[in-house]
């Protein structure tokens, strides 16, 4: 009987690349956020867009 492994590479990739996915959108969110404050003082942001403002931590 052929015993049953867990697929750790495959889990592990999966998961590099999901997280790593995750933060570039974070990233060019508080990128977008931070141009259309500085081009428009009445800007009013979307709840993600602020968030990911203060998430982000090269912003």
């Amino acid at each position: 009987m052929k015993s049953e492994k867990i697929p750790v590479k495959g889990i592990s990739l999966f998961l590099i690349s999901f997280f790593s996915s995750f933060a570039i959108l974070i990233y060019f969110y508080a990128w977008d956020y931070q141009n259309k404050i500085n081009d428009n003082t009445n800007y009013q942001p979307s709840w993600l867009q602020e968030s990911s403002f203060y998430i982000c931590p090269l912003h």
